[in-house]
């Protein structure tokens, strides 16, 4: 006979172990999404050819401000029209009457600084291929004869204009307008196709990678890579930025068609973070470059021009790592006289960014 202890010793055992069993059973019965990952961004319904036009538009504007360089005489009111697509300044009737512009889709904060930057960059060109000197507007020429447009203190705006605006533009749309909330979150539609675009969730996504500039089968195909992509693949030996930004817009979007969202802010979390890495990255890389031509003032100015243009980028995105009071201190040390920014100086810009992403073990590679 069992005694009663011993009777309810077995029965809360009994129904601890059943209750577990249960618990088990229930675990199990739960089915993690399963679907396929493509190895190439082939998906159904897909249209980014609006992130395309901008990338074209960029494309162009960029070409027409660096005839500065050859000596031509620049109009702010060309380069301000090709910003905001009016009066048909590009050179092909595709670019001139698409619904497209880069203003528009530029961080509404920094639109006036870009259009001043398109005036500052047509006076320089004033100088109609002066020699430049400290205090004077030119061109600056290089030891193996290449010719930079400059303004008065030594900055080519040309490299400005297009390392900030692949910021202020592709790099913003990215990280802050269409893996956002109001583009793919909870709200959007997943769930209605139209044919050639996908769900709305899936078309935003399919947008925010128009913008990266890559083939759809990157980085197998490295043939014609644009902006942020060429950037990328630069500086993938030392970030594996490649296959940790394709792989995470290969992962999401697949994600977006399964209904995964967890695999799908999994995945805006990786590019997010990868991408300001990859800024951070590529204003090193031009550093890296200005300390090793200083004693060139024409390629010394060429390359931080450029470091310029990404350490303004990388304030353009909500959350970031480096801080106000960093991009402040980053922005002084660049100075705003190129002629005499020292040795100390970029040394002093690249540490900054270097601490704040965790750069130091790879930053001389960069």
């Amino acid at each position: 006979m069992i005694s009663l202890y011993k009777f309810r010793t077995i029965s809360v055992l009994s129904l601890a172990a059943c209750m577990l069993f249960t618990s088990c059973e229930e675990n199990d019965s739960i089915e993690e999404p399963s679907y396929n990952v493509p190895a190439t961004y082939n998906f159904e319904n897909v249209n980014y050819s609006g992130q395309q036009t901008r990338i074209d538009m960029l494309s162009e504007l960029d070409a027409y401000v660096k005839t500065g360089n050859t000596g031509a005489q620049l109009s702010a009111q060309k380069l301000k029209d090709m910003y905001a697509n009016v009066n048909n300044q590009f050179s092909t009737t595709a670019l001139n009457t698409a619904s497209k512009q880069l203003k528009d889709k530029t961080i509404e904060t920094a639109r006036t600084q870009f259009e001043g930057y398109f005036d500052a960059v047509a006076l320089a060109s004033t100088s109609a291929g002066a020699a430049a000197t400290p205090g004077n507007a030119g061109l600056l020429t290089s030891a193996d004869n290449k010719k930079y447009l400059v303004n008065a203190n030594g900055l080519e705006l040309a490299q400005v204009i297009q390392k900030g605006l692949m910021g202020a533009v592709f790099y913003n749309q990215i990280v802050d307008v269409y893996l956002s909330e109001d583009k793919i979150g909870a709200a959007i539609d997943n769930t209605t196709v139209t044919p050639g675009e996908g769900t709305k969730m899936e078309h935003h996504w399919d947008e925010a990678f128009g913008y990266f500039g890559a083939p759809k089968d990157f980085p197998t195909n490295k043939d014609n890579l644009k902006f942020w992509a060429s950037y990328s693949n630069q500086l993938d030996a030392a970030l594996g930025s490649n296959s940790k930004l394709m792989d995470a817009f290969l992962k999401g979007r697949a994600a977006i068609s399964a209904k995964d969202m967890e695999g799908k802010n999994a995945a805006v979390n990786t590019i997010r973070a990868e991408f300001e890495r990859l800024v951070a990255a590529a204003a090193i890389h031009e550093l890296n470059a200005a300390k090793a031509n200083f004693a060139d003032q024409a390629k010394k100015s060429h390359y931080l021009s450029e470091a310029i243009g990404f350490a303004m980028s990388l304030q353009y995105k909500k959350g970031r790592v480096l801080t106000a009071e960093q991009q402040t201190q980053l922005m002084n040390k660049l100075g705003t006289n190129l002629y005499n920014t020292t040795v100390a100086d970029i040394d002093a810009a690249i540490n900054i960014i270097s601490t704040a992403y965790g750069f130091d073990a790879i930053k001389g590679n960069l």
